[in-house]
C-alpha cells in the first residue's frame, strides 16, 4: 500500500475502532461534514441554431416551470406558419367543388328521369355519372389538400416553437450566457436553472457507519454560519462502494426547501439524530 494511503487508512480505521466503541455504549454516531446542493441543475438549449432575439430572465430570477426565458428570432417560421395556416382554412375551393357535386346529383337524377321516359338517349345517364364521379374525386382530393395543408400548419408551429426556450423546472437562474443579438449554436446552451425547492445533501462517513444507516431516515443537516439552524432530511443513498483509499463511503439526503429559506453551495453538518 503506498505511504500516502497507509496514514489515511490508518486514521480511518481508528476512527471505525472508535465508533464502533461508541455503538457499544448505545452512542450515536459522531456528525460528519456535508454539503448542500441544488437537487437538480439543468442547463438549457434550443433544439436548433439561431440569433438570440430577446433573453427574458436575468441571474439570480426566479422562474416557474414553463415560463419562457429565451426565444431565437423566428420571423422566418412565422411567415412559414402564416401560409400554411391560410392554406389550411381556405374553403374557397372544396365549397365550390361541393357545389358542383350538388349540381351534377341533380343533373343525374333529371337525366335518370328522362331516360326512363325514352326522352333522352342511354348514353346521356352514363356521361352524367362520369361527370359527378370526377367531381366527387376532385372533391375528394381537396379535402386531403386542406388535411395535408393542416399537417404544414402544425409542421410549421413545430418548428416556430422550436425556437422558444421554457424552463421544465421551477428554480433559480444560476447562469446565462448569451445575450440577444449572439448567435446560438447546437453545441451551446443559454441557460442554467438550478432547483432549490428540493435540495441534495452530500457526505462522506466512516466505513464503521456503514451497518447502522438505512434508506430513509431521518437526520438534522445544520448549514455553516450565517445561515445556522437545523433542518430535517431524509437519507436517500448509501452508497456500496467504498473509498479504499479513506475508508469512507458516500451518503446522500433529501432536504426539502418549499420556502427557498436555504440556499444552494452551502457546507453543513450532518447530525445522525433524528430532528426534534
Amino acid at each position: 500500500m503506498p505511504a500516502r494511503y497507509a496514514a489515511q487508512f490508518a486514521a480511518a480505521t481508528i476512527m471505525a475502532a472508535l465508533f464502533r466503541a461508541g455503538a457499544a455504549a448505545g452512542d450515536v454516531p459522531a456528525p460528519v461534514t456535508c454539503l448542500i446542493q441544488p437537487e437538480e441543475t439543468v442547463r438549457l438549449a434550443t433544439p436548433v441554431a439561431g440569433i438570440v432575439a430577446e433573453v427574458l430572465v436575468e441571474r439570480g430570477d426566479m422562474v416557474a416551470a414553463g415560463d419562457v426565458v429565451v426565444r431565437l428570432d423566428g420571423a422566418v417560421e412565422e411567415m412559414a406558419l402564416s401560409l400554411a395556416v391560410a392554406r389550411a382554412e381556405n374553403l374557397t375551393r372544396i365549397r365550390a367543388l361541393e357545389a358542383r357535386v350538388a349540381f351534377l346529383a341533380a343533373q343525374l337524377d333529371r337525366v335518370e328521369q328522362l331516360a326512363a321516359r325514352q326522352a333522352v338517349a342511354g348514353t346521356a345517364v352514363e356521361d352524367a355519372q362520369l361527370e359527378l364521379d370526377v367531381a366527387l374525386l376532385d372533391l375528394d382530393e381537396a379535402r386531403l389538400a386542406r388535411a395535408l395543408a393542416g399537417i404544414e400548419a402544425e409542421q410549421s408551429r413545430a418548428l416556430l416553437d422550436q425556437k422558444t426556450l421554457r424552463a421544465p423546472i421551477a428554480g433559480v437562474v444560476s447562469e446565462r450566457l448569451l445575450s440577444p443579438g449572439e448567435f446560438r449554436d447546437p453545441q451551446t446552451h443559454v441557460i442554467t436553472i438550478a432547483r432549490l425547492d428540493l435540495l441534495r445533501v452530500e457526505a462522506f462517513a466512516p466505513i464503521g457507519y456503514f451497518a447502522d444507516l438505512s434508506l430513509g431516515q431521518a437526520v438534522t443537516i445544520r448549514p455553516e454560519e450565517p445561515i445556522g439552524g437545523a433542518f430535517p432530511a431524509t437519507i436517500t443513498i448509501i452508497d456500496r462502494v467504498f473509498d479504499a483509499a479513506t475508508a469512507t463511503f458516500g451518503l446522500a439526503m433529501r432536504l426539502e426547501n418549499p420556502d427557498l429559506a436555504l440556499p444552494a453551495g452551502l457546507r453543513c453538518e450532518l447530525d445522525f439524530t433524528a430532528p426534534d
